[in-house]
């Protein structure tokens, strides 16, 4: 302990007596590594698994039931109102939803303002929320498949009723009022598995409100969608071939997968039977994490700027490494002294290894500055990052050990090229 404390006050003095080149090496190695972690930020939340503990039991349903003679159609992840319906009926699933989004306009009923504020709607079945795991601060979900109820999201509850219970309030949406039987915690999946396909990045949903009263209301829906025949109105595609719906089912056993999977292949063939057409395709499940990576929910644009992030980090190393060169260059007098005096080789090696610590760490609080102002630099120039890029306590920890790393390999060649040189060639 007491030689490092030697070693320690020795790296101290010497960062003070050099600091405007110890500045000029922790800026250039703090800006590599601070470029390196927002990258990562981003290709992380764009990574993440949205139900770790069991995003391999829920999956994606896909039919390859079309309406017309076209074996090579592309594999659809939306559906009609009637399959929906027949696989809500299964009995097999551990939990099945259904849902579609819509957009609204709301406003608390019983407020003075007569201001509403868009809001983006979530139709669905109570499924959804074991499902998905969605956390409830008051209330629950409704029952009644046609309820006039609504749960509501932590973020609506705050700008409608300022964060209170508002469990049998109503609110009124597009000219209707509907009864609040349950508001969500504080939740944000990462990415929105069920919206993989367009935009899984966006914050929570603000209501959750059942999908037949969703089409009852004629709430429109603002997702991927088609049909093979004239549709009036959102409730008029019950019964024909408008394909808006989507599905996923949480099946906990490879025994339930198997039964599932021959569920819809015997429904597949009901419908053939009937005169519909089949695309060449299986009918698909795909696991959360199967189905994001189907979606190209990771950007391969930002895995280009992560590989070129990394490429200029090993630049900022390597320059901060010839800086080092140079300076224990200059300082081979210094070092033969200490040498001639008494002090051993790895004297010197562990002595730069407390000096490199010690830039690591200088450079990592930089880092952390540096990566925080290019995360925002980049959500202002692309705002579509912006729900993708968080610097928690894992990134900072990683954040920590590259700048350390980073540290350690720009000082290694030089360190260990002061320390072979001969003592009398040092002293000459």
């Amino acid at each position: 302990m007491e030689m490092f404390n030697y070693y320690l006050k020795l790296s101290l003095r010497n960062l003070t007596k050099h600091r405007l080149f110890f500045s000029l090496m922790i800026a250039s190695l703090a800006v590599g590594v601070g470029v390196f972690v927002a990258n990562i930020a981003i290709i992380k939340s764009m990574a993440n698994d949205p139900l770790p503990h069991k995003s391999d039991k829920v999956f994606n349903v896909s039919l390859n039931i079309w309406t017309n003679d076209n074996p090579n159609a592309k594999l659809l992840h939306i559906m009609r109102y009637d399959d929906a319906m027949h696989l809500l009926n299964n009995e097999i699933a551990t939990h099945t939803m259904v849902h579609y989004q819509s957009q609204v306009y709301t406003r608390a009923v019983d407020s003075k303002s007569l201001s509403r504020v868009q809001a983006i709607v979530r139709a669905t079945t109570p499924g959804f929320f074991p499902l998905t795991d969605a956390p409830f601060a008051f209330g629950g979900a409704w029952q009644n498949d046609r309820a006039q109820q609504v749960v509501i999201s932590d973020s609506l509850n705050k700008q409608l009723f300022n964060g209170i219970n508002s469990v049998g309030k109503h609110i009124d949406v597009d000219g209707k009022p509907l009864e609040i039987v349950g508001v969500l915690a504080p939740w944000q999946l990462k990415p929105k598995f069920y919206q993989a396909a367009r935009e899984p990045f966006t914050p929570t949903d603000d209501i959750f409100a059942p999908l037949e009263t969703a089409m009852d209301n004629e709430w429109s829906v603002r997702v991927q969608n088609m049909s093979t025949e004239l549709i009036k109105t959102v409730s008029d595609s019950r019964g024909k071939n408008a394909f808006f719906l989507q599905a996923f089912t949480q099946l906990d056993t490879p025994e339930q997968k198997m039964e599932m999977q021959n569920y819809l292949d015997n429904y597949s063939d009901l419908r053939k039977e009937a005169g519909e057409y089949l695309r060449a395709n299986d009918n698909r499940l795909l696991d959360v994490n199967q189905w994001l990576e189907f979606n190209k929910v990771v950007d391969e644009q930002m895995l280009a700027f992560g590989l070129a992030s990394s490429l200029f980090l090993a630049v900022c190393i390597f320059n901060a490494s010839s800086l080092l060169l140079a300076r224990y260059h200059s300082a081979r007098f210094e070092s033969g002294l200490r040498r001639a005096v008494g002090a051993r080789v790895k004297d010197l090696f562990y002595q730069g290894l407390v000096e490199s610590t010690l830039i690591g760490a200088m450079c990592a609080v930089l880092a952390l500055v540096f990566s925080w102002v290019f995360l925002q630099l980049s959500i202002s120039l692309f705002p579509a990052l912006e729900n993708t890029s968080d610097i928690d306590i894992g990134l900072i920890v990683i954040a920590i050990s590259i700048a350390l790393i980073s540290s350690f390999l720009s000082m290694v060649y030089p360190l260990l090229s002061s320390c072979r040189q001969s003592l009398s060639t040092v002293l000459k």
